[in-house]
């Protein structure tokens, strides 16, 4: 799988057949408001400061599929109610800048390395899936992931979506 960079407000999963396998459109310039589509079309709204809940549909009152939470030192937990799962989303402490989703047990799932394309005023990301969670990584979560990305970028250079911090 790979994730194609439309604009600054729209990303795609490609998947191994080159058939766009979901997407993540912002219908907000601050991360407030999205449409993600995979198999279903699920709608991510930010319900308070650092915190964005992904429903099918809203006018429908179905259940909440996933809940993100922007967590102390920079971290964004990942809960999703349907399988019951959480995971860790976090930046690399080294020099080169990358993400990577863990689950509850701290294994990496997936590695997003983000580069700067300055023509679509946005960021390219590298997708790199753990072989032994491969299945586990589905486009739902990749997209959640690549949300979590550009929430983290936006953190990071004074954007508009800021750290949730509890004192």
């Amino acid at each position: 799988m790979q994730i194609n960079t439309i604009d600054k407000k729209a990303f795609e999963i490609i998947d191994d057949s080159d058939k766009i396998a979901g997407s993540l459109v912002y219908t907000s310039s601050a991360f407030e408001k999205a449409i993600i589509e995979t198999e279903i079309r699920y709608l991510l709204n930010k319900t308070m400061t650092g915190i964005w809940i992904t429903k099918p549909d809203p006018d429908k009152n179905e259940k909440i599929k996933c809940r993100t939470k922007v967590e102390t030192g920079g971290v964004m937990s990942v809960r999703l109610n349907g399988k019951g799962k959480k995971y860790f989303f976090k930046r690399s402490a080294g020099w080169k800048l990358r993400f990577s989703l863990a689950n509850g047990e701290g294994e990496d799932l997936l590695t997003l390395l983000p580069t700067v394309n300055w023509q679509k005023e946005t960021h390219d990301y590298i997708l790199q899936l753990n072989e032994e969670f491969e299945n586990e990584c589905d486009s739902f979560l990749i997209l959640q992931a690549v949300h979590c990305a550009n929430c983290s970028l936006s953190m990071m250079t004074g954007g508009r979506v800021p750290a949730l911090v509890s004192i």
